[in-house]
């Protein structure tokens, strides 16, 4: 199995599950600007898309788009999601993707300063939302981190970098993920320990 990464971004999220699931796996890392893997492969070559993640898998080829990774990784991980929850996980998955994850794009990219200040809005509004969403519960489904909780959770490292307030929940939250072990050997290795706190 390969993962194609790029550091610090959403891919860290599959990253972090690969962690978690004890599989055997390599991590390329590809270069989002030039769209080179870090053996000077063309990344188009291996995925038409352009973006990570990708995985390549023995049984279903190659991945790509975090809901479909997030959701294979899941369901070939050390605890494959129960029935019950599996669902729950695929909505989180896609509140974050359409809902939090595109509303960063004015963020990373040129943008006018209106388009930035209104992605900011809605950020702080879908953090806040998530956070209700959430509960009192530490993860977002079950009493476990599951996938859904390592998407979030990059999402929160993003919000910090951007100066992004999230409540006190989502803060913990973040907090709570960074004490993980497959977090700490998935930042390591993309050489992405950026927190501040």
């Amino acid at each position: 199995m390969k993962l194609y990464y790029s550091p610090g971004a959403c891919s860290l999220a599959s990253h972090i599950a690969l962690e978690e699931s004890a599989a055997d796996y390599e991590a390329v890392k590809v270069d989002l600007k030039t769209h080179k893997t870090e053996q000077g492969q063309d990344f188009f070559q291996i995925s038409p898309r352009g973006y990570v993640p990708a995985l390549d898998t023995e049984d279903a080829g190659l991945l790509t788009e975090n809901a479909a990774v997030l959701s294979w990784l899941a369901d070939h991980g050390r605890n494959p999601p129960r029935p019950v929850h599996r669902y729950k996980i695929l909505e989180w998955i896609g509140f974050t993707g359409t809902e939090i994850h595109t509303a960063f794009h004015p963020l990373f990219h040129e943008a006018a300063e209106k388009e930035r200040a209104a992605a900011r809005q809605k950020l702080t509004s879908r953090f806040t939302l998530a956070g209700e969403l959430m509960g009192n519960a530490e993860w977002l489904v079950g009493d476990a981190p599951t996938v859904a909780d390592n998407y979030l959770f990059v999402m929160t490292l993003w919000a910090e970098k951007m100066k992004i307030d999230v409540p006190l929940r989502l803060a913990q939250f973040r907090d709570r993920n960074l004490q993980r072990e497959p977090v700490k050997r998935a930042m390591t290795a993309e050489k992405n320990l950026q927190h501040n706190s």
